[in-house]
């Protein structure tokens, strides 16, 4: 599920529907090819939500207070890094992570992981949530530009 909405400053803002149950910047619908985009209502759009809500396991995706980190690597910089991460602890003290993908949103990463293994260089910065949303919002911004 996919919205668009234009703030007061007049500036367009889109965003996704994810399984996180949270909504966060994205550019599908303008990427989107004709045809495979459907207007619907906005109670057709509450009710998708909140089935999706209902359907949710308890515990997993309530509450969750996510740690981002910023992957630096290379010529990258805080504000503008190789990888853009976010952690929670899950039951049985096992800590989850994503990554962030421009268009896609977040997905199941093992970047540390493989960090561990000596797979990838660089270093990863605690960044607030803020931080986290500017660099997606620019990630998003850019991928648009680049069509």
């Amino acid at each position: 599920m996919c919205r668009r909405w234009v703030d007061d400053d007049g500036q367009v803002h889109e965003e996704a529907f994810l399984i996180t149950l949270t909504w966060m910047p994205s550019t599908m619908l303008t990427v989107a090819r004709p045809g495979r985009v459907h207007r619907v209502d906005a109670a057709a759009a509450d009710r998708f939500e909140q089935n999706l809500r209902d359907r949710a396991p308890r515990g997993e995706t309530e509450d969750v207070r996510y740690t981002y980190l910023a992957w630096v690597d290379g010529e990258s910089t805080q504000d503008d890094p190789t990888g853009l991460l976010r952690t929670w602890p899950a039951p049985r003290g096992i800590e989850r992570e994503q990554r962030y993908t421009p268009g896609s949103g977040w997905d199941t990463s093992y970047v540390r992981d493989d960090w561990h293994r000596g797979r990838y260089d660089g270093r990863f910065d605690r960044i607030d949530q803020e931080t986290a949303e500017q660099i997606i919002q620019m990630w998003e911004q850019r991928r648009a530009e680049q069509g």
